[in-house]
């Protein structure tokens, strides 16, 4: 509908139909409304030309501090701010008060680089405590074609602020899908028994240094610090079979201890007594061969002297024999004179001696 309706009244500038404006009339107007929004009366000293010229460049000045206003931000203390000018990054702040120029020309992005953040695979905590498993992450097969079910988490932190922004998109998803091909990889490589007995520690090592790897290769700037196997076990429909394999598993190194501490104790004895035998060899052969070499070193001078003196010798040589036999027998000798006066003797208190006579 036409402004010049004279049946309506929506003439903004109060005229009749097919008349001008008045321009001094919408001057003052508009005087009157600056005026209530900068605190002017009705009764300043200038014209309307210079106030509107005034209030227009004071509401310019404020409208500009508050823009320069609004480039003021805090970086926390475990925060780096990465500043963007029309989407480029030009510069990293460091924790404290800062400032950039606002909006559109330049704009932050605050990046908590040295918060832990930690990351759960095979399964959910819920905040009541309870665990709820999540059986597409955790089943995976092992090098013997047997499958485990594994629970970790990823504890992980930014190490370069401009890779985590630009180089990746969903940061959250790019380290799970790493952990989840690391841990596959390794599990694949991995005996069963290994995985749920003593090699723990190593595929929790492997599975890091590869994470590291793969997000290393994305220029991701993220930093793993711990992976953690949380729950390492069979499936849930033959872990009763596996638990009696693991009981038997471990009477069998029980058993192998026991055997280890007897033979431990007894082999040591053994040893000892082996070679007490070999000394107590070695000193009667040395006994006895000193003996002998003295015998015949003996007999060799008994052998001279006879050879020398032969008469003498022989007696000598009887009258020793008869020392040695005579010494170590009971005897009783009768002068051959009185033996014919003299009743027999007969020394019945002495079961073995005997009568010697002359």
């Amino acid at each position: 509908m036409p402004w010049s309706d004279q049946n309506k009244p929506n003439n903004p500038w109060g005229n009749k139909p097919n008349q001008q404006p008045d321009i001094d009339e919408v001057v003052k107007r508009l005087q009157e409304k600056f005026s209530s929004i900068f605190g002017g009366g009705k009764g300043g000293g200038g014209g309307p030309s210079s106030f509107s010229k005034g209030g227009i460049i004071g509401g310019l000045v404020v409208l500009l501090l508050l823009w320069f206003a609004s480039g003021l931000y805090v970086v926390a203390a475990d925060e780096e701010a990465v500043v963007l000018r029309f989407g480029q990054h030009i510069a990293t702040k460091g924790p404290g008060l800062n400032w950039h120029l606002p909006y559109p020309v330049e704009s932050v992005e605050k990046v908590p680089v040295t918060r832990v953040q930690r990351l759960e695979i095979g399964f959910r905590g819920a905040a009541d405590g309870r665990v709820r498993k999540i059986p597409q992450e955790a089943l995976m097969l092992t090098r013997d074609e047997n499958i485990v079910d594994i629970s970790f988490t990823v504890q992980y932190k930014i190490k370069n602020v401009s890779n985590y922004l630009f180089n990746i998109t969903h940061p959250t998803t790019t380290v799970r899908d790493a952990a989840e091909s690391a841990i596959r990889e390794v599990i694949g490589r991995t005996m069963i028994d290994d995985v749920l007995t003593t090699k723990k520690a190593e595929v929790e090592v492997e599975v890091e240094t590869l994470i590291q790897s793969i997000l290393d290769g994305y220029k991701s700037g993220i930093l793993v610090s711990t992976v953690k196997l949380q729950d390492v076990q069979p499936p849930e429909r033959v872990i009763k079979e596996f638990k009696d394999v693991a009981s038997a598993r471990e009477d069998r190194e029980r058993a192998k201890n026991i055997a280890q501490a007897y033979a431990n104790d007894i082999i040591p004895k053994a040893r000892g007594e082996a070679k007490k035998m070999v000394l107590d060899a070695e000193a009667y052969e040395k006994e006895v061969v000193d003996r002998s070499t003295g015998e015949a070193k003996g007999f060799v001078s008994v052998l001279k002297a006879y050879r020398t003196a032969p008469e003498v010798t022989r007696k000598r040589l009887y009258l020793e024999t008869m020392q040695d036999v005579l010494s170590k027998a009971d005897k009783v000798i009768v002068d051959k004179s009185v033996a014919g006066r003299v009743l027999p003797y007969l020394p019945l208190d002495k079961i073995h001696g005997k009568v010697e006579g002359k």
